[in-house]
């Protein structure tokens, strides 16, 4: 439940990432791990509640939460000593409540506000109690086709959080030469806008299915950003992604495959760059043997059957088989990287 979204937050979110990663699980820890779906709970409802939004706009206490709030005032001051325990939230000196003020803006109102991805998270956490065991036993994984609204939806909460993974990406690239970028898989437009912010000389293309492309181009429609965005509908997978960009971008998308397609559309993504261009792989971290990345091989299992969480190997593999040169790897956190590999000319 760890957001990691800045080195503000990092304290905390090592100290029960390290409880994750324990080697000697004796039974003590043991009954801690299996407490942390409540952690995971506690959060997601606490948003949805009001709770994290309230004390990340100002100090309150148990009372003034349940009245404002309409809550149970016991079950009120659960949660919130509750949030205190896992470090979300501080005690005060007078009795009031209030954020942790590395997480003050994603839970408060605005820009940075990630509350559509703690409902996705609120989500996630009913698929896998209802999906998880008869997966493992040979079952579906069910889910429901997805209609505009859902489409939206999971655009918002990719938006939420890809934004600030996006903001982190660009403070690792240098983007002075980059003139033209493909960004595969790019879903409403979120990092490509981060990236055109960064760099005022910077058009981008955003490649995903028809129905995304349309409600992203829509959404960006007279925004500052608009005439140097353009949204192309399409598959990943089959169609043509053009030639002659800068950069290639695959953000958190190849983990939605197989390692045979991945390869492909590094291939792919490969001849579409520019000569003296680069093709940049940002996702999830994982170690090469795939057994003591915590946030990696739990992610792995969301993926199902259809994809994984990619070794350094297999994507170095991918750059490498596809005639790109130089490739190199930088940490973004404990949990994320970022690959790429540059093309000759």
């Amino acid at each position: 439940y760890c957001l990691l979204l800045t080195p503000h937050s990092a304290t905390v979110c090592h100290r029960h990432r390290e409880d994750l990663a324990v080697t000697q699980v004796d039974l003590d820890a043991l009954n801690r791990l299996l407490w942390y779906f409540g952690a995971h709970r506690v959060i997601t409802v606490a948003a949805r509640a009001g709770i994290l939004r309230r004390l990340a706009e100002a100090s309150s206490s148990i009372e003034e939460l349940s009245t404002e709030l309409e809550l149970h005032p016991l079950a009120t001051g659960k949660v919130v000593r509750a949030l205190t325990a896992l470090g979300l939230v501080v005690a005060d000196d007078d009795g009031g409540y209030r954020v942790v003020e590395s997480l003050v803006p994603y839970f408060r109102a605005g820009s940075d506000d990630i509350a559509p991805f703690l409902e996705h998270h609120h989500g996630m956490y009913e698929s896998w109690g209802a999906n998880l065991e008869p997966w493992l036993r040979g079952g579906e994984w069910q889910t429901r086709p997805r209609a505009p609204q859902d489409i939206a939806r999971f655009g918002s909460a990719m938006r939420a959080i890809g934004t600030h993974a996006a903001r982190r990406v660009v403070e690792h690239l240098d983007l002075s030469s980059t003139e033209s970028m493909l960004d595969v898989g790019g879903g409403f437009g979120h990092w490509a806008q981060e990236f055109c912010r960064v760099h005022p000389g910077l058009r981008a293309t955003v490649l995903d299915v028809p129905p995304v492309a349309e409600m992203a181009e829509s959404a960006l429609a007279g925004g500052d950003l608009a005439d140097r965005i353009q949204f192309m509908g399409g598959d990943y997978l089959t169609s043509d992604y053009g030639a002659g960009y800068d950069l290639v971008l695959f953000a958190n998308v190849l983990h939605q495959e197989s390692r045979d397609y991945a390869a492909a559309m590094v291939r792919k993504g490969a001849a579409a760059t520019a000569p003296g261009g680069r093709v940049v792989v940002v996702d999830f971290a994982i170690d090469d043997a795939r057994q003591s990345s915590v946030m990696g091989a739990l992610f792995a299992i969301q993926m199902r059957s259809f994809g994984d969480t990619h070794p350094e190997p297999a994507i170095r593999g991918w750059l490498e088989a596809a005639d790109l040169r130089n490739v190199s790897r930088t940490d973004l956190g404990t949990d994320r990287w970022l690959i790429e590999g540059h093309k000759s000319g």
